[in-house]
């Protein structure tokens, strides 16, 4: 999927995408010491489910690009794209967050095939949440890094803990799913707002300076 929406994007759509940071070489240079002892730390915590840890990182890393890359990247960039030239600022950037929010709870729909109806209504309440937060964080930030990191952290304690293999939820049942994602939906649309309110959008500037040089 992945490397399908590379090849998407580069032929047709076109849209710029900013996966890391201007100064990340820098940041590793000055961080590379704490980053390594954690890699060290980590590995050492789950050496004795080495084989299951490595194999949720991985997958977790790649469920996490493929889907900021096409949804916060493409999708919501896009959409910000166009509906900045034709509503206010904040107008536009929360009809974009909003709409792409609901794309991407809309791919989980394809769950339906494999889960109970009441499971995939929870995941797809709770994935509305979290496409907002993460694309108020693309927004203060400017690029994909720190989207990709919470995503990757979500999906890696998931996989992790329920293992690699189909193994039954740690959701016991409708209500709790739904009271579960209720709580986390407040939690993630509070921080999103509290984003939203402080109007630092490195995003915005990188958009309108792109159009700048463009004209």
């Amino acid at each position: 999927m992945l490397l399908a929406v590379l090849i998407l994007n580069r032929l047709y759509i076109k849209q710029h995408i900013r996966l890391l940071p201007t100064n990340t070489m820098s940041e590793l240079r000055k961080n590379g010491g704490p980053l390594g002892l954690t890699i060290i730390v980590l590995l050492i915590f789950f050496r004795n489910h080495l084989n299951q840890f490595l194999i949720s990182l991985l997958l977790s890393l790649i469920v996490a690009i493929t889907e900021e890359y096409t949804f916060r990247g493409i999708i919501f960039t896009t959409l910000l794209s166009r509906c900045l030239k034709q509503f206010t600022t904040m107008r536009a950037t929360i009809a974009a967050m909003i709409a792409a929010a609901l794309i991407f709870a809309a791919m989980h729909l394809t769950n339906l095939f494999s889960q109970p109806v009441w499971s995939v209504f929870c995941q797809v309440l709770y994935v509305i949440g979290l496409g907002l937060l993460l694309a108020a964080i693309y927004l203060i930030t400017g690029n994909l890094l720190g989207a990709i990191s919470v995503h990757w952290l979500i999906d890696f304690s998931s996989f992790y803990s329920q293992g690699v293999n189909s193994a039954p939820s740690v959701i016991n049942g409708p209500v709790e799913a739904l009271l579960k994602g209720l709580f986390l939906d407040a939690l993630f649309i509070g921080i999103a707002t509290f984003i939203l309110i402080s109007k630092r959008w490195k995003l915005l500037h990188l958009l309108d300076n792109e159009n700048k040089i463009g004209r």
